[in-house]
């Protein structure tokens, strides 16, 4: 969306002076922050929860008065999950001199866009993507402009591991993955954490995106019966590789980082995901003022809860919007200085920080699925 300035004419035609006639905010140029999302492939439905976060941070900036007397505009663009798309569309941003990106959501895109970003001193953040080389690559002395505020896959594994080291209620655990640098590096961070837990894992299955079948996969899992199956997956693939093991009578309890709610919910109504326990960095349920208020503005618009999209969209956004506030700029360098000095208290009502790593992601959500309901088992700080 862009600011359309009318003429004196046109003013005049609407029996508006054109003389202090608009308000301010119209007035001005607008700052325009990047958007890279995956408006389609295996990641358009978490997209669109994450563009409710975007848009409502957007939303209530300018409705309180802006940013340094301007209206704040996001520029959207679609990199499809894709690397090869990420590249493509971070340089269309770079063109159209955004003051900050919000982007990748996937790790592999975000990977991706990085070195881009960074030649282009624009930061880029994001609450969605959890690769693991996200964190490694990140902070002075390595990119700069590369930001998170969500744990990586490594950081949910940790806290995960201590969790079932401490409950020992499972022995053996399956992982099966999509073939990216999500699926690889959360199945990676997962293995490392399990024998420390005294978690055995029995197999690995990676996938390619968008597989329509996943009956070898299932069976397989049927004649090994593992005490779980730890997962990392996209939404459309988990969704189908769910209906598919509840289809086959698979009731096998999940963990890793499959989504607990959501698109799941009828899956955990139905008893199919049942003493489930996931890593993730956010819930609706968190007892925070702040978040409450923001549960109750997504769902009031949206008609439904804010998933852990929503929350990084929205706090990626917030995040910007306080830099801009603090630097009194919105050059990218000023920009990104602003953001690694900055204290940040998020929507869960957290306080963080950046660290050297350029990471905030302090806060780990552990939650379970007791008679067919999410419950949240634990938020753990993590290191």
């Amino acid at each position: 969306m862009r600011v359309r300035f009318l003429t004196a004419a046109a003013l005049a035609a609407l029996g508006v002076a054109a003389t202090g006639a608009l308000p301010a905010l119209a007035q001005q140029p607008p700052i325009v922050i990047g958007v890279s999302t995956p408006q389609t492939g295996p990641a358009a439905v978490a997209s669109e929860w994450e563009m409710w976060g975007v848009n409502l941070a957007v939303e209530e900036v300018n409705a309180a008065g802006g940013l340094l007397g301007r209206k704040v505009e996001v520029m959207v663009l679609d990199n499809k999950c894709n690397p090869s798309e990420g590249v493509n569309v971070a340089n269309k941003l770079v063109e159209a001199k955004v003051s900050a990106i919000i982007g990748a959501h996937c790790s592999s895109a975000h990977l991706a866009s990085m070195k881009i970003v960074a030649d282009a001193k624009i930061p880029m953040i994001t609450g969605i993507a959890s690769n693991p080389q996200i964190t490694a690559l990140a902070g002075p002395g390595r990119n700069e402009y590369s930001f998170r505020i969500s744990p990586s896959d490594s950081a949910m594994m940790d806290a995960l591991g201590i969790y079932l080291g401490n409950k020992k209620q499972w022995k053996t655990v399956a992982i099966v993955g999509e073939d990216t640098d999500f699926g690889r590096g959360g199945a990676d961070a997962f293995k490392a954490v399990a024998e420390k837990a005294g978690v055995q894992v029995v197999s690995t299955d990676f996938h390619p995106q968008n597989v329509p079948d996943f009956t070898s996969i299932l069976t397989r899992l049927q004649q090994r019966r593992p005490d779980a199956i730890a997962t990392f997956q996209l939404g459309g693939d988990s969704i189908n590789f769910l209906r598919q093991a509840m289809q086959l009578g698979v009731k096998i309890p999940y963990t890793g980082r499959i989504e607990l709610g959501g698109r799941n919910q009828p899956i955990i109504e139905a008893g199919g995901m049942e003493k489930s326990i996931s890593a993730w960095t956010y819930n609706a349920k968190i007892d925070s003022p702040s978040n409450k208020a923001f549960v109750q503005k997504i769902e009031a618009k949206y008609k439904s809860e804010p998933y852990l999209q929503t929350w990084g969209g929205y706090d990626s956004a917030r995040v910007i919007f306080q830099a801009i506030r603090d630097c009194k700029c919105t050059d990218g360098e000023g920009i990104k200085n602003a953001i690694q000095k900055m204290k940040f208290v998020n929507v869960m009502g957290k306080e963080v920080a950046f660290d050297d790593h350029n990471s905030a992601g302090r806060f780990v959500v552990l939650q379970t699925v007791l008679d067919k309901k999410v419950g949240v088992a634990d938020i753990v700080e993590v290191k």
